[in-house]
């Protein structure tokens, strides 16, 4: 029996809450009458602003836009890879890695160029040979030598962060020139 009158009361009071809120003008003050002003309903009714799901307004278009803008990042290539020991950005023809890290960093450019919100976190990285002191040390100076390059290309140098993970988060983790080569590398994450 109990049970029974919590729920009728918690339901009354839901009710209440309800029924009340439409007698409250802006202030939270009660209004005169069961909520039959006219200028409170028309002053709550005009302030509230819906998104224009026709086609037609800004909210469809932000969306397309921002789905846009998650297909432009999953098409750009998101690393560029290094030669043993080199921080210099320069094309690599080995251990199965073919790649043109200007033509990369070049379509970054221009992708930022055309996305003046979209920022960018460059993550040096190194195999891991060399101690973790000097894999730190690299791995910055590989981060940094690409935002130079990007900076030369017009980007703002606020638009773009650096960090260095040393050997510390290889993409392949065996020990063998191919993997080395894998993991000597700057890798690309875009902020929105």
């Amino acid at each position: 029996m109990k049970r029974y009158f919590f729920y009728f009361i918690g339901i009354v009071i839901v009710a209440f809450i309800f029924n009340g809120c439409s007698t409250l003008n802006n202030k939270g003050k009660m209004l005169k009458g069961s909520g039959q002003n006219t200028n409170a309903t028309k002053v709550s009714q005009s302030s509230i602003k819906y998104p224009n799901v026709n086609g037609n307004g800004n909210a469809q278009n932000e969306i397309s836009s921002a789905s846009q803008l998650r297909e432009a990042i999953k098409s750009l290539k998101k690393d560029i890879h290094f030669q043993f020991n080199s921080y210099q950005i320069e094309p690599i023809n080995q251990y199965g890695i073919n790649e043109n890290p200007v033509e990369i960093l070049n379509s970054i450019a221009a992708f930022m160029l055309k996305h003046p919100n979209v920022k960018l976190r460059i993550e040096g990285n190194c195999d891991e040979r060399g101690t973790e002191e000097y894999n730190l040390a690299l791995g910055e100076k590989r981060a940094l030598a690409a935002k130079r390059y990007l900076v030369a290309k017009g980007i703002s140098p606020e638009r773009i962060d650096t960090v260095s993970y040393g050997e510390s988060q290889p993409v392949d983790p065996a020990h063998n020139e191919i993997a080395w080569a894998k993991n000597r590398r700057d890798h690309f994450v875009f902020i929105k």
